[in-house]
């Protein structure tokens, strides 16, 4: 319970510092940072997450991530963000029904609904990420490169109200380090497509089981 505190601490001043020095408006927030990996249900991963924008707008954004096991291949996940919109707050749903193999990559998406305050402009938008995997065991960690070809619906309201479609070629790397039990880094680059924008995003990812919740557990 104690090691949960100290993380959501961390996480949420972090957030507010981001959110005092990255306010400048403008829609731009998706990010995939997710793989064919999935957690086991009592299983969860907190991501603290920067993402610096680039090609149509500039700035940066900080988003939060809380990842959990539903089922067999299922997981869910919670996002909160701030920075170059002023407010997201969303959730998402992975599933992956072909699981990575010696003769596969993991196959398999998620999607989910996110809801971004900018200014005086709402925007409620409809997220799929398909996404493809494969686990690279390494001397240095697991290295778990993916690709995704995100894309969704947005629809806009408050000052230019209007509704598209953004698309988005992603790629990313997850290093799970061998001497860091439970933590994970990870790389990615998004690459404009249609409606969208282009971005790079790095993270820190820790991983926990829930009995952690448990009263009197150590």
């Amino acid at each position: 319970m104690r090691q949960f505190s100290t993380l959501f601490s961390f996480v949420s001043s972090l957030i507010a510092t981001a959110a005092i020095f990255t306010s400048t408006p403008a829609h731009a927030y998706y990010a995939t940072l997710d793989n064919g990996e999935v957690l086991k249900e009592g299983e969860y991963q907190a991501m603290i997450s920067p993402q610096l924008i680039f090609n149509q707008f500039d700035g940066a954004n900080f988003t939060g991530r809380l990842d959990t096991g539903l089922m067999e291949g299922v997981s869910g996940r919670a996002l909160l963000g701030f920075g170059k919109i002023d407010f997201q707050i969303g959730g998402m749903v992975k599933w992956v029904p072909f699981p990575d193999t010696e003769s596969q990559p993991a196959i398999g998406g998620e999607a989910g609904i996110i809801f971004a305050r900018i200014g005086s402009i709402n925007q409620y938008s409809i997220r799929l990420h398909p996404i493809v995997s494969k686990r690279i065991e390494t001397e240095i960690g697991d290295v778990i490169p993916y690709g995704s070809l995100p894309f969704g619906i947005t629809v806009q309201s408050g000052g230019g109200d209007e509704t598209f479609m953004p698309a988005q070629l992603v790629a990313g790397t997850e290093l799970r380090p061998l001497e860091m039990k439970n933590w994970s880094f990870f790389g990615e680059l998004g690459v404009n497509l249609t409606k969208s924008f282009g971005y790079a995003s790095v993270a820190l990812a820790y991983r926990f089981d829930g009995s952690s919740f448990g009263a009197g557990k150590q």
